[in-house]
């Protein structure tokens, strides 16, 4: 129902108004009076009216002032005029101001109804004309996102020609022409085993997308579940700057949500070519499984700090902090195995790593933090019969520093293999969840990404990223792709009309669902009804 408020400084005109019209029964609320444009302006304020009905002549302040008050900062307020006086010279003011209707006293019943009715209309237009527009910038918003990500991983393939990605970014709205490139990465440490919905995580993801909506030199791309990719774009002299800038800016950013999780941020080495960043993302993926801390300080100390003999008060017990191995285990990539078991060890120096006896404790450290991290995965624990491979790698791992080096990295790819198979394992039970609640909840107009994840009991990005991956699609995709079938099925079996359809499969505006039926089907749903072919 569309809410209306009267200004009338005559007490009995003002009553006799507000008691003139039914206006429940015709689609209105009456929600409120005031006697003058000055008491009113608050209080409309205050309930923000559809539609004000007032008076032109009144003390203190007259309806033509309180009008452009109204249409200044409420343009959506629609706006009828009373007045005692057939005056062009108002009429006209009123109309340069946007009053919708000039109504000249007495009024009947008929003529307000007449014009409610008019207005009821209109007002019914500009809700429809919203909701489509919200609906398409919903759907354009998820698209970008899902052609953001395949364009980024073309980017950073090596595979791809550089005109074919430049197509493609053409396509989407992204200009890449740049002298110099370099990768800021954020990886947000979220459970990928446990995942839960994480308010602070959508946060976060939604100030980077307020933060750097304005920033031409600075593209951010999903890169996967836990991690986001900025493309630093810029001139040779600029390229240090700009990538600076955007890992403040993304520190700052993590640093004041609340209850932030566990968050990195690297910045990869400048690059001359787009051809060259699959090499710069590689490094910089080396570089955040090395990293430390988010705090740069701290970076730098741990990546220049090294230990020059095996002098036990001289080790840095940092280097073997379990939840370093961890981090790796639960976020890092097949192809990164060999790159961070190198770094890991390089961290402790060759001095201490020529000692067996200080290799057996690095071992033994390693192996504990795995069997832990296997343990966690609600699975059968690490038995050395179940990989006979390691288990002969093992038995010569302490013999060189190469062996060892070759066991543990073959420890961390089985693992690594072992955690995406729990992962796309309780990914497909989340989508069985997930899918049986759109089945029985696309008729909802309110049903959307969000709403979903929330059931899925993961954050946006995350549930995102998962379905995409699991269904080939976006979730508008499926979406719409279900409302159709089930269009199809009620345009063919039941002689419901379009518009009742259009409600039963979740939306508002007919128009909208006729237009999105003949996008998906290829025809009207009439033509369809009427047999002239299927899609």
């Amino acid at each position: 129902m569309y809410r209306v408020f009267l200004v009338e400084d005559e007490q009995l005109i003002r009553e006799g108004i507000k008691h003139l019209v039914e206006w429940e029964e015709y689609g209105f609320r009456f929600v409120g009076e005031a006697a003058d444009g000055e008491l009113a302006w608050p209080l409309i304020q205050k309930d923000k009216p559809d539609i004000v009905i007032t008076d032109i002549r009144m003390p203190f302040m007259d309806g033509l002032a309180l009008s452009y008050l109204i249409k200044k900062n409420m343009p959506d307020t629609l706006i009828i005029i009373l007045s005692g006086y057939d005056d062009f010279n108002y009429a006209k003011r009123a109309i340069e101001i946007g009053v919708s209707q000039y109504l000249l006293k007495p009024l009947s019943k008929d003529q307000l109804v007449e014009v409610l009715l008019q207005l009821k209309k209109k007002k019914d237009k500009i809700v429809q004309s919203e909701q489509y527009h919200a609906q398409f910038s919903k759907e354009v918003q998820e698209y970008l996102s899902s052609s953001r990500r395949s364009l980024f991983d073309l980017l950073v393939s090596g595979k791809t020609p550089i005109p074919q990605i430049l197509e493609r970014a053409e396509k989407i709205g992204i200009s890449l022409s740049a002298m110099t490139y370099n990768l800021v990465l954020l990886m947000l440490e979220e459970d990928l085993l446990h995942s839960n919905y994480t308010a602070s995580s959508a946060s976060i993801q939604d100030q980077i997308e307020r933060v750097f909506s304005e920033e031409p030199d600075i593209i951010p791309f999903g890169a996967g579940i836990e991690m986001t990719a900025f493309l630093i774009k810029a001139d040779d002299d600029r390229i240090e700057e700009t990538a600076l800038r955007c890992a403040k800016a993304l520190g700052q950013i993590c640093r004041s949500a609340e209850q932030a999780p566990r968050w990195t941020v690297v910045t990869g080495q400048p690059v001359p070519r787009l051809s060259s960043l699959a090499e710069c993302y590689r490094l910089a993926r080396k570089k955040l499984f090395r990293t430390l801390s988010s705090d740069p300080a701290a970076e730098a100390h741990a990546q220049t700090k090294s230990v020059l003999d095996f002098n036990p008060n001289e080790l840095d017990a940092s280097k073997m902090d379990q939840q370093i191995i961890r981090k790796f285990l639960m976020n890092g990539l097949l192809e990164d195995a060999d790159a961070f078991t190198e770094d890991y060890f390089n961290s402790f120096g060759s001095a201490g790593l020529n000692s067996a006896l200080f290799r057996h404790y690095v071992l033994l450290n390693i192996h504990f933090t795995v069997s832990a991290f296997w343990d966690g995965l609600g699975r059968e624990g690490l038995a050395p019969d179940r990989f006979p491979q390691l288990q002969q790698k093992l038995e010569t791992a302490i013999c060189s520093l190469a062996d060892m080096q070759s066991y543990v990295s073959e420890l961390f790819r089985e693992t690594i293999r072992y955690r995406d198979s729990v992962v796309t394992d309780r990914h497909r039970e989340m989508m069985r969840k997930v899918l049986e609640y759109i089945d029985e909840n696309y008729s909802d107009p309110e049903i959307g990404l969000n709403t979903v994840a929330r059931v899925a009991n993961v954050s946006a990005t995350h549930f995102s990223t998962v379905f995409s991956q699991q269904t080939g699609k976006t979730f508008v995709e499926y979406l719409t792709e279900t409302r159709m079938k089930n269009a199809r099925d009620l345009l063919r079996c039941t002689g419901k009309s379009s518009s009742e359809i259009a409600r039963s499969v979740g939306y508002n505006d007919p128009h909208y669902f006729s237009f999105l039926f003949k996008k998906v089907n290829g025809l009207s749903p009439r033509d369809y009804r009427n047999g002239k072919g299927e899609k």
